[in-house]
C-alpha cells in the first residue's frame, strides 16, 4: 500500500535506522488509515523475547501493605507501557516449596525478567538467580547475591525525623518496628540509633526499654503492642519513631486509648507516606517515599539488564523527604 519494502516498514515501526521524511510520512499514513498493529507473537518469535516481565510480591505484602506496594506496581506498569511491555503479577507465600510453588511464568519462561517487590523467601530469589533470569529487587536485597536493586534512603529519612524532634527539644525518643530481618526495617532502626548517637543520645537509642522489634511483618497491631510495651518501661516517653505508617497508625490508636495527647504528650512519626497518612487523627508526620518512582526505576533497570545482560549489577538509592504534619507539632505549628 505504501509502495515500500517490508524492511522499510519495519524501520518506521521501530524508529531505528534511516528513512527519508517523505517515505516515513507515507508509511505512517497507511499505518494510521488502517489502524495497523504488529502481531505481538510474530515480534516475539523474531526477537526471541516474550515482551513480558514478571512482578512477584509476598501475599502478606499485598494484603497488609497494599497502600505501599500497589504504588510501586503502578509505577512499574506505567513505565512498562512506554516500552510496549506487559507485566504479569504473581504472589508467593513465605513457606514456599521450591520448585513446586514458584510462579508459573518462571516455569514456562513466559517472562524476560522479574521485579521482586518487598521481602520474599530468600530461597526463591536464589533459585531464580541461579537460573540466570534477570532480576531487580525493590525495597529488598540479599547481601551475598549480586542482584540489581532499587531501595529508598532509609537512614537519611530516619536522620531527618530524629533531627526534627531534637530541634523541638525532644530527647526521650523511642522506636517501634517489625522484623529486623527486613532490610528496610533494619536500616530504619539503624538510622534511628545512628542519628541519636550523633546527637549525644546514644544511651537512649541503645536502651532496649526504648525500642520494640518483633520478628513478623509490621501491622497496626505491631504499633499498638509496641507503644504499650515501651510506655510500661518509659513513662516519660516524649516521642516515638515508627518503622512505617501502618505501625504509626497503631501507635496513634493505642495512645488515644491510653488518654495520651498527640502531639502534646507523645509525638509520633511514621515512614512511607501512604495515602491515608494525611487523614489520620492527627495527620501523621512521616517520611515520604516516592513509591511510583521506585516502580518506574525498577522497570527501567530491568529492561536495561535484559538488553545488556553483561553489565555489572547496581543499587539505585531513591531520596526521601520528611513531611511534617500534626502528629509531631502543635496545632499552630507548621504543616508542610
Amino acid at each position: 500500500m505504501a509502495g515500500v519494502s517490508t524492511s522499510t516498514v519495519s524501520l518506521v515501526l521501530s524508529g531505528k535506522g534511516y528513512v527519508s521524511d517523505d517515505t516515513r510520512e507515507r508509511v505512517q499514513k497507511v499505518i494510521d488509515d488502517y489502524n495497523y498493529r504488529p502481531l505481538r507473537s510474530a515480534r516475539q518469535l523474531a526477537s526471541d523475547r516474550t515482551g513480558n516481565i514478571g512482578f512477584i510480591i509476598s501475599d502478606i505484602h499485598l494484603s497488609k501493605s497494599e497502600a505501599f506496594y500497589s504504588r510501586i506496581l503502578l509505577g512499574a506498569e506505567l513505565e512498562a507501557r512506554n516500552h510496549d511491555v506487559y507485566i504479569l503479577i504473581s504472589t508467593v507465600g513465605m513457606n514456599i516449596e521450591i520448585p513446586k510453588d514458584i510462579p508459573r511464568f518462571t516455569q514456562s519462561r513466559d517472562v524476560d525478567g522479574i521485579i521482586i517487590a518487598g521481602s520474599v523467601p530468600k530461597k526463591l530469589v536464589r533459585y531464580l538467580h541461579n537460573r540466570d533470569i534477570p532480576i531487580v529487587l525493590v525495597d529488598f536485597n540479599i547481601e551475598d547475591l549480586k542482584i540489581d536493586s532499587v531501595i529508598m534512603d532509609n537512614r537519611s529519612g530516619m536522620k531527618a525525623a530524629v533531627t526534627h524532634l531534637i530541634d523541638q527539644g525532644i530527647e526521650r525518643i523511642g522506636f517501634v518496628g517489625g522484623s529486623y530481618h527486613h532490610p528496610s526495617i533494619r536500616e530504619r532502626f539503624e538510622g534511628y540509633q545512628l542519628a541519636m548517637e550523633r546527637a549525644g543520645l546514644g544511651q537512649i537509642a541503645r536502651n532496649p526499654d526504648f525500642y520494640y522489634l518483633e520478628d513478623s511483618e509490621t501491622t497496626v497491631e505491631t504499633g499498638k503492642v509496641g507503644i504499650a510495651a515501651i510506655l510500661k518501661k518509659v513513662t516519660d516517653l516524649q516521642a516515638v519513631l515508627c518503622a512505617n505508617d501502618t505501625t504509626a497508625t497503631g501507635c496513634l490508636l493505642q495512645l488515644n486509648k491510653l488518654g495520651k495527647d498527640v502531639p502534646g504528650e507523645v509525638k509520633v512519626v511514621g515512614f512511607d507516606d501512604v495515602n491515608y497518612a494525611a487523614i489520620t487523627q492527627p495527620p501523621l508526620t512521616t517520611v515520604h517515599v516516592p513509591k511510583v518512582r521506585m516502580g518506574v526505576e525498577a522497570t527501567k533497570m530491568l529492561l536495561d539488564k535484559i538488553e545488556k545482560p553483561e553489565q555489572g549489577y547496581q543499587t539505585r538509592l531513591i531520596p526521601v523527604e520528611l513531611i511534617i504534619r500534626g502528629s509531631s507539632v502543635p496545632v499552630n505549628g507548621q504543616d508542610r
